[in-house]
């Protein structure tokens, strides 16, 4: 039986990070976006906190061994990334995602998290295809990846050198991407979560708006 927790969670989860997100488009518009762009990494343990309360007591633990695996791969990613130029390119992380260790923010590792659910509970129901739906779900990791970069260095996240993006940034997303996916299969999620899939379309509006707007 679903607790009442888990009943709030699903119910008000997406408007609370809705609220957060659109509050954050008007300060990093028309405000201090050094401010707001500094709570980042506090949105994101928000919303991982939130997919957990939300999920079935059954699937906590196998979301949890998927936490965990797209965590040490995205960070452990990131910090082959900066130290080497493989497989993104050369670039360096800057000041407003919290705190660093070798030279990444810790939290990283839950943004890869939270875009590799999101983004698999889409492609779950548009195809039954395991192949289809790695390849799906990657590709919408990579299209949000493209709202990002241009904003990057702007909110004080990530720099590139020469402040050009690589176009091998977005093969090597696609090809970290995928194994989150196949992952995500893998360990057979089944439960669909409101919460979780709407969030990717939550990330993507934010970030479209941004661009257009500073």
């Amino acid at each position: 039986m679903d607790t009442k927790l888990q009943l709030l969670a699903r119910k008000y989860g997406l408007g609370l990070l809705a609220f957060v997100h659109f509050f954050g488009i008007w300060v990093i518009s028309f405000g201090n976006r050094d401010f707001f762009a500094g709570f980042t990494p506090l949105n994101l343990l928000l919303a991982a906190l939130l997919f957990f309360i939300a999920s079935n007591k059954q699937e906590v633990p196998k979301l949890g061994i998927f936490a965990l695996l797209c965590f040490v791969i995205g960070y452990g990613v990131e910090v082959l990334g900066t130290q080497t130029g493989i497989p993104f390119g050369n670039y360096a992380y800057l000041h407003n995602l919290g705190p660093k260790l070798i030279a990444v923010p810790v939290l990283i590792g839950v943004n890869w998290f939270l875009l590799a659910y999101s983004s698999a509970l889409w492609v779950k129901r548009w195809s039954t295809s395991n192949l289809v739906r790695i390849v799906l779900g990657a590709a919408l990791m990579v299209g949000l990846d493209f709202f990002i970069e241009p904003l990057c260095a702007e909110l004080g996240f990530w720099q590139w050198e020469g402040n050009k993006i690589p176009p091998q940034n977005y093969l090597a997303w696609f090809g970290v991407a995928m194994l989150m996916q196949a992952l995500f299969i893998r360990l057979k999620l089944q439960a669909d979560q409101a919460l979780a899939r709407w969030y990717l379309v939550l990330i993507a509006v934010f970030f479209m708006m941004l661009n257009i707007l500073i």
